[in-house]
């Protein structure tokens, strides 16, 4: 006699309500999603970039809420750099005119110590951040923070992991960023977990400080 067949899993979709089988299904932001429905219901996660609960009661802080949290980061930690270059500007605009001139070499060699420190130094800072805080001045601001897997903060190498893979790897290089960008962006918007292309190497979640235990 021939064996039996194995039952396949039926799932229900949870926008048209029709009954699927496990293959033919996807799971967007933690719903079951049938092929024909998905295009539409992806489309509204990343629109409202929703918060996803875990089994656990955690709450994932979605795309827009984390891409706040990008631009307060940006605008705060930007803001002594940008004094910076104001300060430098007018002395730059009065050595261009004369190419020979030794004044104009020593002052771009000048502006890129100063920006290279800056960028060495904004590192640290914010490895230090995510290291004793679990959050950029950004995150902290919008009532997130950064924790692994099982919950507990992060150490030395997952903190540096982390700014190394979004600050160089994701957002640094050039031409090959927009690409990254946006894949992590989409990452961000329809894990389960949200989780963007830098959680998933380095095991971390982005959490709503209020539902963590």
């Amino acid at each position: 006699m021939s064996e039996p067949a194995p039952l396949q899993t039926v799932l229900l979709c949870s926008q048209c309500g029709r009954t699927f089988a496990h293959s033919d299904m996807v799971q967007i932001a933690g719903n079951w999603v049938c092929g024909e429905c998905k295009p539409a219901y992806l489309s509204r996660v990343m629109a409202s970039g929703a918060v996803a609960a875990s089994p656990r009661g955690w709450h994932y802080g979605g795309f827009w809420i984390r891409f706040g949290a990008r631009m307060i980061d940006g605008l705060v930690l930007g803001v002594p750099l940008v004094i910076m270059f104001a300060l430098l500007i007018p002395n730059l605009l009065r050595t261009q005119g004369d190419p020979s001139n030794p004044a104009l070499a020593a002052f771009a060699a000048l502006g890129l110590s100063i920006f290279l420190g800056y960028f060495l130094v904004l590192i640290c800072f914010v490895v230090l951040m995510l290291k004793y805080l679990g959050a950029t001045l950004g995150k902290m601001a919008c009532g997130l923070k950064v924790v692994r897997a099982d919950g507990s903060s992060l150490g030395w190498g997952v903190s540096f992991g982390r700014v190394f893979m979004w600050n160089i790897v994701t957002s640094g290089i050039p031409y090959l960023n927009s690409i990254l960008m946006l894949i992590s962006g989409i990452m961000a918007g329809t894990d389960s977990e949200k989780r963007a292309l830098h959680d998933r190497v380095c095991d971390t979640r982005v959490l709503y400080k209020q539902s963590i235990a």
